[in-house]
């Protein structure tokens, strides 16, 4: 396997397959494309080659990536908006894969006592579950025309003592979902796309923290499809140097992220949740 994260033993600063810096359609198993949406544009970065995956340092797969504005800036049409295209192409990645999501698992990764990590645990306190109406009164969950949807926050290693990747893959065991569909808070190496940028990717994720692979959340680690969602809310202040003169910046990497974060993830938590319960669950 790839080392997906680090090249020449230099962090690329991102996980956005769109900012790879080889992510280049020339590239053998590379194709790119951009389309226009209401909220802004999406792209497309699909790999197909193991040339591909090694030369982006990424997985094999699709990694679609929505352009707005900035998300603590939109007012609540913008926010519907975005929170439209972001149900649309969740259905469209799921028929990709050809995968029917009856049964779902929400997962919100990261530590909700950090903002600039709290977007997957915000998440999951929006995602409507359902899976328990079944249990209760199958006739009325049949009404509801919906997925089952099982919503966990497993937290993060620091404050559980648990492995998150092997917490999820329990759970998959126990309830049998037909897919994953995990948020994460993610690294951008672009000022501009923080908070303004979301990522669906039918890769996964891999938790951890930024170079700290652990147990990933992948079709292959965890058992059935996952759909990874992230959403850039931090960068390496090494990138915001980039007008000094090189042999001024001898310091220790520091991860930073705006001063808005606190409406940035919780505008993102907002779109993601309102996605998912539009798509598969409950709007109201």
């Amino acid at each position: 396997m790839y080392n997906y994260f680090f090249d020449d033993g230099e962090s690329l600063y991102t996980d956005l397959a769109i900012e790879r810096q080889k992510a280049d359609p020339r590239i053998n198993g590379i194709t790119y494309e951009k389309e226009l949406c209401l909220p802004g544009y999406w792209e497309r970065v699909r790999i197909s080659s193991e040339e591909g995956a090694k030369a982006i340092g990424r997985p094999l797969g699709t990694y679609d990536t929505l352009n707005t504005a900035r998300l603590d800036t939109m007012d609540d049409d913008g926010l519907y908006d975005v929170q439209e295209e972001l149900a649309r192409r969740l259905c469209t990645m799921f028929g990709d894969i050809a995968v029917m999501p009856a049964r779902i698992l929400v997962v919100g990764l990261g530590n909700d006592a950090l903002t600039p990590d709290s977007t997957g645990p915000k998440c999951a306190k929006l995602v409507r579950p359902t899976m328990h109406i079944r249990d209760w009164d199958e006739e009325l969950f049949d009404g509801l025309e919906c997925s089952e949807i099982a919503v966990l926050a497993p937290g993060v290693g620091a404050r559980t003592g648990m492995d998150t990747g092997a917490v999820v893959k329990a759970v998959c065991e126990s309830i049998c979902p037909d897919a994953v569909i995990a948020i994460d808070s993610i690294m951008t190496s672009s000022r501009e796309r923080l908070g303004s940028t979301v990522q669906i990717t039918d890769t996964g994720i891999f938790p951890g923290g930024v170079g700290n692979l652990k147990t990933p959340i992948t079709r292959s680690g965890v058992g059935v499809p996952v759909i990874g969602i992230g959403v850039p809310t931090v960068i390496d202040s090494r990138l915001l140097c980039s007008a000094l003169p090189t042999d001024t910046i001898d310091f220790e990497p520091l991860f930073i992220s705006p001063r808005e974060i606190d409406e940035i993830t919780d505008n993102a938590s907002r779109v993601i949740s309102g996605a998912i319960n539009q798509a598969f669950g409950l709007l109201a």
